[in-house]
Order: structure tokens, then C-alpha cells, then sequence
């Protein structure tokens, strides 16, 4: 597998239906007695991979999420903290398909083994055939992770991740890139007010 560095790519333009999602978090604390929340400074290797317009997105996604699971977004210092990284890989998929066609039955007469004539439904193995067809497509896979840190012991409390095929139609991207960040962070364990 290849890591895909390409210069300012709009990504996570996936449907939910085919985002996968896996979290993690410390089942000991209480995220309802946190209030607030901030972001980590944007890492610098996004900027690689996602343009400033997407950049936004993202981060009005989460902080709109966050606020209706009852969080205040603050400029810095907020109870949580909340850090985003981006990663994209080139993939293909390969598929084979199978055909087998083998064998023929059909109607007719003959002996029975009590030798008598017999009409009925028979089965001769005639010649099997079998054809396989392959393919290969090449696809681009995003992965959006998100890591959330509480400020006051620097500690990772909960990861959530999401991965999916990047679709390349930019024109639902305002649709699909909210819809994604918030089937993501459906599984932090605070539900929405």
C-alpha cells in the first residue's frame, strides 16, 4: 500500500453508507462533566492533502457536532481538546467472477432396470465449461481520524476514525463531508441534548 501525497486535494467526499467507523475511549471518565472544547492547531500535513476550503468544512462539522452534544467551543483551553488528521492511500480492488456451465439434462425414452420402456426426465454429463472474469479498478481510500485529549491531565480519552472510498464528485462535498464527521463522532459518549 501507498501513501498518496498529491498538493491540496478535496477529500472525504463519502457517502456514510460506506464509511467505516471505529472508536476507542477510556470507559472510566464522564464526558458529560467536561464543558467546553478547542482544537489542537491544525497538523501541517493536512495541508497536503486537503484545501482550505475542506479544512473549514471539517472543522465546522465537528464543532457544530460537538455543540449539539451540549459542548462550548472556545478559542483555546477548552476542557477538551480536540486534534484531526488526514490521510489518504491509492488502492486497487481486484473481483473475479465465476461461470460454470457444465453438463445437460433433458426428456426422452430408454430401459429402466426392470427392461421395460420408459419414458422420463434424464441427466447426461456433457462437457463442463467454466469462464472466469477478472477485474481490477484503482481507488483513493480517505481515513479521517480524530483524537480528543483532556487539557488538564494531556490525556487521550477517546479516537474516533473513519474510512471510505473518496468520491471524486466535489460537487456534494458540503453535504457528504458533515454527514461523515457526524457519523463519526455518533459514537463519543456523550448523545446529543
Amino acid at each position: 500500500m501507498k501513501y498518496l501525497i498529491v498538493p491540496v486535494i478535496m477529500i472525504m467526499l463519502f457517502s456514510c453508507s460506506s464509511v467505516k467507523v471505529t472508536n476507542n475511549f477510556d470507559k472510566s471518565i464522564d464526558f458529560k462533566s467536561f464543558k467546553t472544547f478547542s482544537f489542537y492547531p491544525w497538523d501541517k500535513h493536512n495541508d497536503e492533502l486537503v484545501s482550505e476550503y475542506d479544512k473549514r468544512l471539517i472543522l465546522n462539522s465537528i464543532k457544530s457536532t460537538m455543540e449539539k452534544k451540549g459542548y462550548t467551543y472556545l478559542e483555546k483551553d477548552g476542557d477538551l481538546i480536540i486534534s484531526t488528521f488526514v490521510m489518504l492511500q491509492e488502492k486497487t480492488m481486484n473481483q473475479a467472477y465465476t461461470n460454470h456451465y457444465g453438463g445437460w439434462a433433458g426428456y426422452g425414452s430408454g430401459w429402466d432396470y426392470g427392461a421395460t420402456w420408459s419414458y422420463g426426465y434424464g441427466y447426461w454429463g456433457g462437457p463442463a465449461y467454466t469462464t472466469t472474469t477478472i477485474s481490477s479498478r484503482d481507488y483513493v481510500e480517505g481515513s479521517l481520524i480524530f483524537d480528543v485529549f483532556r487539557l488538564d491531565e494531556k490525556k487521550l480519552v477517546w479516537q474516533g476514525v473513519g474510512v471510505g472510498e473518496v468520491n471524486p464528485d466535489f460537487s456534494k462535498r458540503d453535504r457528504n463531508i458533515p454527514r461523515a464527521i457526524g457519523h463519526i463522532f455518533r459514537r463519543f459518549p456523550v448523545s446529543k441534548k
